[in-house]
């Protein structure tokens, strides 16, 4: 019984980044923009479709911002990121930022970020991409 658990605590201790510490230093480039419960979901099933796949109810509870590379999620402090601008990069753009750690919310392990920088890239129009003809 004792060796069946071990892989699957293996296996959960990779699946969740180790906490983060405030004062750290953030670089994100092209990080999700997505709501919190879609992000945790992602993380724990490894399902990055989930990120773009998020329904727009879910933008009402939270914006949070997910790294693909890292499968981290943060929290943007809204001193210099307005809740505005995540709303313009949800459901497809994108946002690079950096910035310093605050505080790691235990239970979820979502990193509070105070962003010095950042540029949004906005998810694009319908129809604005027509491919190669």
């Amino acid at each position: 019984m004792r060796r069946a658990a071990l892989p699957l605590l293996a296996a959960l201790t990779v699946a969740v980044p180790p906490p983060a510490r405030a004062g750290q230093e953030v670089e994100v480039t092209a990080g999700v923009v997505t709501g919190l419960s879609c992000a945790l979901q992602a993380r724990e099933k490894g399902n990055l479709r989930l990120l773009s796949a998020c329904p727009p109810a879910e933008a009402q509870k939270g914006l949070v911002v997910f790294d693909v590379a890292e499968k981290r999620i943060y929290s943007l402090s809204p001193k210099k990121v307005r809740r505005s601008q995540l709303e313009s990069a949800y459901g497809g753009g994108s946002i690079d930022f950096t910035g310093t750690e605050v505080k790691t919310d235990p239970k979820t392990q979502v990193v509070t970020v105070d962003v010095t920088e950042f540029s949004v890239t906005k998810k694009p129009k319908p129809g604005a991409f027509k491919g190669c003809l």
